[in-house]
């Protein structure tokens, strides 16, 4: 099987409204909360690897290493989450198959999922690909390049969810054992959750 480059889009310019301060430079284990999804998708066969940034992009910048990504700015983050889909992929500079979506706000998120989640890609590019922990579907999500005109057509602060619900994205549910696809830290609460695990 021909093994088909699956590039990888952080998504990291929100303006962490319910956290009440920039959720992505909370300190987990030592360093910043992006950090560890930096890392992660780094030991990932995801390639490129594209950073979003938005909101406080100096600031996020001066906070962590990004090795091998590459930075792009979002200058529309007020307009939402679609925009920053859409800034990610007007980023990749090679066609590709597909794209990997991730957020920068799951730090417990493991390489090896991602690498899970590329390989039943490949044998299906013309799905959608999520994974699922207990039964509960999470994040990233793998787009086809199919669909990515209608990545193109969102407005507003609203995602792929509801392609996800389509019968035509055909979506693959991975089963992992990976908690953190499923933990996303929104709120004070949520990071409480996180540095109790």
């Amino acid at each position: 099987m021909t093994q088909i480059p699956i590039p990888g889009i952080i998504l990291a310019a929100g303006r962490s409204l319910r956290m009440g301060k920039n959720k992505l430079l909370l300190s987990f284990h030592g360093k910043p909360i992006l950090q560890h999804v930096l890392d992660t998708a780094q030991q990932s066969s995801l390639s490129p690897l594209i950073l979003v940034l938005g909101s406080k992009s100096d600031l996020v910048q001066a906070q962590i290493t990004p090795g091998r990504v590459i930075i792009v700015e979002n200058p529309s983050f007020l307009c939402g989450y679609g925009s920053s889909l859409q800034v990610g992929l007007k980023a990749l500079s090679e066609p590709c198959a597909g794209a990997m979506f991730l957020l920068g706000d799951q730090p417990l998120l493991i390489t090896k999922t991602i690498n899970r989640l590329i390989l039943a890609f490949q044998e299906e590019p013309e799905r959608w690909v999520a994974p699922s922990w207990s039964g509960l579907r999470g994040n990233p999500v793998i787009i086809p390049v199919s669909w990515f005109d209608r990545i193109f057509a969102l407005k507003g602060d609203t995602g792929p969810r509801e392609h996800l619900s389509d019968p035509a994205a055909n979506l693959k549910l991975v089963d992992v054992d990976d908690r953190g696809v499923v933990l996303d830290i929104d709120t004070p609460e949520d990071y409480e959750q996180l540095k109790k695990i």
